[in-house]
């Protein structure tokens, strides 16, 4: 069987990928005529719009064989104005191919591209083209990319005996020094291992427009890349229900819509029903009533299509680029990192009914989703987000084309968004007649780029998790307008602090209202602060002209380096706002009589270089937005009263959970924060949990004694309890050297402030440190250990098991969550052995409990383990000779 292979062709404008695309599959034999973008007869550049314009504005995609592998090539855009559409390619391309121009060498766009790739450790060959016009010969290019783009890059032209080659790849790849040592020879496998692992980035020379170095190209693709199935060996194509991903949307010549998808599990027929959600979050069923496979503007109806292959279906009307279908119908891709910064009016032409183009525009959204088409205010037109000039024009001319009217743009402006400098707690009650909810919210800054991030630390006595999901999910579900110019907000973590629902009284609305309205109350509450979009630049002028374009930068808020010189231009690099650099290249050619060139990539969202001027220019009032509002409704006499926002504190029912916070930087976190977060955390301590630890060491204790006494310990008191808790943990687990903990991993993970913190940027090595603290604890008591970890998401995966360091590690199947596992777990367990069932799951604890096993909470747990470690380590430093 033939490998299945999809590879994404990425660069620079003006790199030669889509002659390159062109090349590859005239060798394959997939055409039989080479075409030229120059002269608008490529095979890819199908559309009008890029015949026109040279350049490739949607990613197409083309197959090839190419000695018993099947590839599927992606070719997408090069240009800044339509990274998106690139960027959505690569989350369904198994390799990419970067192509460098070997007369240029790495360009802003190119750097962009690698970033991507390198966050989505996406395995990545490189072709310099051009290298029949370049100067720099291999040696000098490879330099090139080391010194712009990191290192790992190898020449790959001389044979894998070649001593050159073998110092090169062990250089960067560790494994393949071992290997080399061990058998005095690289194989293949080892190789091709070291790619995948983004150890090495295999490069090869040549020129696309001449045919010249494609084949080693393609025999290097087919040779040292992974198929498919290789790389998802879980992808089973008899499996029940498949799965697969939407990357694309758009509509044939005759208008009927495509969904491009990859199929990552199982095999997709035609008249299958799969599972889709809609905008409104609803599960639907719907009909595939054809797959074609594309190859450029032709494509061939199939009956099916396997796991790897890409393909486009016919029938589905609700899916959206970035979600699944299927099988994986509820997960969602990448949200991506390219956002566009400028906004337009676009206003159609007077005889064209509002509503019609709205439905027009929202129909381009489906294809774009970055548009952000807004239509919600009653003004003629629409409100529309773009990367740039170019994409503007393109897209006025694919309006006419498609709908046949012309439209204009009104002066665009930039995306402004805004964060908060200080900690704060929102406070959100909504408890009108016959209604209740309360929210509590802790939020402060967080690091530039991180978006809202969201968690809890309410424990599940206090407020149930069905209750705090519901919360969460409200914090996710829209975005938030800040309170000095009523932008989005970004960069802040916010964390789930208290909450409150009434057993009759409180629905699901409720919590929708008391969340919406903490968010707000905490933003008119903090310190904020505007944040504008950012450019990296490079400026090529005459070194005669440098010092204007130093001054430019420096009055424009900007910074650089120290100017590089090449020949009789000098190079500038640096970062500057946007809005200094938009129309900089009409300044730039005019002082330099066109010999200047500025190159600009998108470097996120900093600090606004002139706050206050944005905000008496945009003159936004917090306090009569009707759509935000920070106010809380309290019930007074039988009605509800509205609170104004700065008032809400004086009437809400749950104490505060953050006290006497300063103002601070933006770049750090308050300790009061903390100090806060620690505290509340000792006050949602299982008080039921507490008891049976008593109970269990001293026998029953009399309930209506226990009634009496409802008052919270004091601090003292409280760390003299931990003190005597720690201590009968100890006793009792020493004691009982033959209890068989049973441990909810996963809940156990986020009970540890550094295993939640690891579990954020690698959950299976959090997974891994748990199993070794684990081991250690159990061979320190003698006692038997199980950890079981959720694999309910996982599709058609069984449950798995495996012994580490006489730690038994389990991994729960398809459709069963820890919790239902462990329950019958211990049932069976209980009747021949002491079971301790470790979780601060209530559903896990009541379950266990009803089975006959302990219970112990995950904090209380992580107590024992840190007793035990101090003991083994007092132990150790005793016994030191």
């Amino acid at each position: 069987m033939s490998k299945q292979l999809t590879i994404g062709i990425l660069a620079h404008v003006d790199a030669g990928k889509t002659t390159l695309s062109e090349a590859m599959l005239y060798s394959a034999g997939a055409i039989r005529k080479l075409g030229r973008v120059d002269k608008g007869d490529s095979f890819l550049d199908n559309h009008e719009i890029e015949k026109n314009r040279g350049i490739t504005v949607f990613s197409k995609q083309a197959g090839l064989n190419w000695k018993d592998v099947n590839i599927t090539i992606l070719d997408t855009p090069g240009h800044d104005d339509f990274s998106a559409e690139m960027e959505r390619a690569l989350d369904v391309i198994d390799y990419a191919l970067l192509v460098v121009s070997g007369v240029d060498g790495p360009q802003s766009h190119t750097e962009t591209v690698w970033r991507l790739l390198r966050a989505r450790e996406i395995p990545t060959f490189v072709f310099i083209n051009k290298m029949d016009l370049a100067i720099a010969d291999r040696g000098e290019q490879i330099k090139r990319l080391f010194d712009t783009l990191g290192e790992g890059f190898v020449d790959f032209s001389p044979s894998p005996e070649d001593e050159g080659f073998i110092d090169e790849v062990t250089l960067y790849a560790p494994e393949l020094a071992d290997y080399y040592l061990e058998n005095m020879e690289l194989s293949e496998q080892s190789i091709k291992d070291a790619i995948r692992a983004c150890s090495i980035y295999p490069c090869l020379f040549g020129s696309a427009l001449h045919q010249d170095g494609v084949d080693r190209l393609l025999d290097s693709i087919a040779g040292y890349a992974y198929g498919y199935s290789e790389l998802h060996t879980d992808s089973s194509e008899d499996a029940a229900e498949p799965g697969a991903f939407v990357y694309k949307i758009a509509r044939d010549q005759r208008d009927e819509r495509l969904s491009f998808v990859k199929v990552i599990t199982g095999t997709l027929h035609v008249k299958d029903s799969v599972s889709v959600i809609t905008d409104s979050g609803e599960p639907i069923t719907e009909k595939i009533n054809q797959i074609r496979i594309y190859s450029g503007q032709k494509y061939l109806p199939v009956q099916s299509a396997s796991a790897g292959q890409i393909c486009a279906v016919t029938g589905i009307s609700s899916s959206k680029a970035g979600t699944g279908i299927g099988s994986l119908a509820a997960q969602d891709m990448s949200d991506g990192v390219i956002e566009p910064f400028l906004t337009y009016r676009i206003i159609p032409a007077d005889d064209i009914d509002q509503n019609r183009f709205v439905a027009d525009m929202l129909q381009l959204e489906e294809e774009d989703p970055k548009l952000h088409i807004d239509s919600a205010n009653s003004v003629r037109g629409v409100n529309i987000r773009l990367m740039g000039d170019v994409q503007q024009e393109i897209l006025q001319a694919q309006i006419m084309s498609r709908f046949g009217y012309e439209v204009r743009f009104e002066s665009g402006g930039i995306i402004y968004k805004e964060t908060i400098c200080s900690a704060v707690e929102g406070v959100g009650h909504f408890e009108p007649l016959r209604h209740y909810a309360e929210v509590h919210l802790i939020m402060r800054p967080g690091e530039r780029g991180s978006g809202i991030v969201t968690d809890s630390m309410v424990s599940e006595d206090e407020l149930s998790r069905s209750w705090q999901n519901l919360i969460l999910s409200h914090l996710d579900e829209r975005s938030f307008r800040g309170a000095l110019i009523g932008a989005p907000v970004t960069d802040i973590h916010i964390t789930l602090a208290a909450g409150r629902a009434h057993v009759k009284h409180t629905e699901g609305g409720d919590f929708r209202q008391a969340t919406y309205r903490a968010v707000r109350n905490g933003l008119l509450l903090a310190e904020s602060r505007i944040l504008e979009p950012w450019f990296e630049f490079e400026i090529k002028l005459p070194g005669a002209n440098i010092g204007m374009a130093m001054t430019d930068i420096k009055n424009g808020a900007g910074s650089f380096g120290e100017p590089q010189v090449d020949g009789e231009l000098s190079i500038l690099k640096g970062r500057a706002p946007a809005v200094v650099l938009l129309d900089y290249q009409r300044k730039l050619t005019s002082y330099t009589g066109g010999r200047g060139h500025i190159s600009c990539v998108l470097a996120g969202y900093d600090t606004c270089h002139n706050q206050d001027e944005i905000i008496k220019q945009i003159a936004y009032d917090p306090d009569h937005d009707e759509l935000e509002t920070g106010d809380s409704v309290f019930c007074c006499r039988g009605a509800g009263r509205i609170i104004r926002w700065d008032q809400v504190k004086e009437h809400m029912h749950i104490p505060a959970m953050l006290r006497d916070i300063d103002a601070e930087n933006c770049s750090g976190q308050s300790s009061d924060v903390r100090a806060g977060t620690m505290s509340a955390g000792r006050k949602l301590a299982s008080e039921a949990e507490l008891l049976a630890i008593f109970e269990r060491t001293y026998g029953s204790i009399d309930k209506d004694k226990g009634k009496k006494c409802k008052a919270k310990p004091s601090e003292s008191e409280y760390r003299a309890m931990e003190e005597r808790k720690q201590s009968l943990h100890r006793l009792d687990r020493v004691a009982s050297p033959d209890t068989h903990f049973v441990v909810d991993g996963y809940n156990l993970i986020n009970a540890e402030p550094h295993m939640k913190e690891l579990a954020h940027t690698d959950i299976g090595a959090a997974r891994e440190h748990l199993v070794n603290i684990l081991a250690n604890y159990r061979g320190y008591l003698g006692c038997r250990m199980t950890v079981v970890f959720d694999a309910y998401r996982v599709p058609y995966s069984e449950v798995r098991s495996h012994t580490e360091n006489g730690t038994e590690v389990i991994y729960t199947k398809e459709n069963e969550t820890a919790d239902a596992y462990i329950a019958e777990f211990t049932k069976e367990l209980g009747k021949s052995e002491s079971v301790t069932v470790v979780s601060s799951d209530a559903l896990v604890q009541e379950m266990s409990l009803g089975h006959g096993a302990l219970r112990i909470s995950s904090r209380e747990f992580i107590m024992d383990i840190e007793i035990a470690i101090k003991e083994i380590r007092e132990f150790l430093a005793d016994n030191k000779s």
